[in-house]
Parts: structure tokens; C-alpha cells; sequence
């Protein structure tokens, strides 16, 4: 189990790109964010004005799979059940920061900049080659 644990964390330091699912009107929402993992927390930088940070007030809970490259259909990858918090914690905001979100924000103070928090509840490990599903304890 020790070594699913840390399969699971390699991926999860290795892909910064996945995909955040949302519910927006009882339906699920996903969207390609980047992230930044620390152990199994996950924070990524959005816009507080956006869809997404509705819905998370609305319904907090998210679903996030990380791993996927392009092209590698037979990838080990990992699927995160998580719930959400926000914050604008510039700490976290400097930490979570990457160059995608030069084009985006006009700097690190820009108050629109809300870091998203996902707490996981439920992180399970995906094996193609192996076909097999590994829960992970955290």
C-alpha cells in the first residue's frame, strides 16, 4: 500500500495540468486547471468571478484527475474526491503561482486571484498496465 501511496504522489507532483469537476445544477462541470500539490492537498489559482467559484459555493464538493498525457492512453493516473475551500491568502496565492496565469492577472496583488483548496476525501490510484484500483490512505 506504501508504494501505491507513493505512485500516487509522483503523479500527483509530476502533473501539474488535470482536470476539476464541479456540479453546476445538480450536472457535473470540468474544466483543465493547473495545480500545485502538497502531499494530497491541492491548490490551484482562479478567477473569483468565474463559474466555478459559484458552484463551489453552491455544492463544494469537486472530483479532480491528474496524470493524463497526451498521447499515453496507458498512463497510470490519479483520481481525487475532494472538498473546496477558498482563500486569497498571499502566502498561498505565491506558492500556487505559475507562468500560465501571467497572461491572466496583472501580478500576483491582482484581488481577483482566489486559490482554490481541495481537501481530499477519497484518492485512488489508477494502474492501466496493472488494471487495478488502488484506494489510497492519506
Amino acid at each position: 500500500m506504501a508504494d501505491a501511496k507513493e505512485k500516487a504522489l509522483k503523479i500527483m507532483d509530476k502533473n501539474d495540468v488535470g482536470v476539476l469537476a464541479t456540479v453546476h445544477d445538480n450536472k457535473p462541470v470540468a474544466r483543465y486547471m493547473t495545480f500545485l500539490s502538497e502531499d494530497f492537498v491541492l491548490y490551484t489559482v482562479t478567477d473569483k468571478r468565474t463559474e466555478k467559484v459559484e458552484d463551489i459555493e453552491k455544492n463544494a464538493n469537486a472530483f479532480v484527475l491528474l496524470g493524463y498525457e497526451e498521447g499515453m492512453f496507458d498512463k497510470d493516473y490519479v483520481e481525487i474526491e475532494a472538498t473546496v475551500s477558498t482563500t486569497q491568502d498571499p502566502e498561498l496565492i505565491d506558492r500556487a503561482w505559475n507562468s500560465y496565469m501571467e497572461d491572466s492577472y496583472t501580478g500576483k496583488d491582482d484581488p481577483n486571484i482566489l486559490v482554490l483548496k481541495l481537501t481530499p476525501t477519497k484518492v485512488t490510484l489508477e494502474e492501466k498496465k496493472a488494471g487495478k484500483s488502488t484506494p489510497i490512505s492519506f
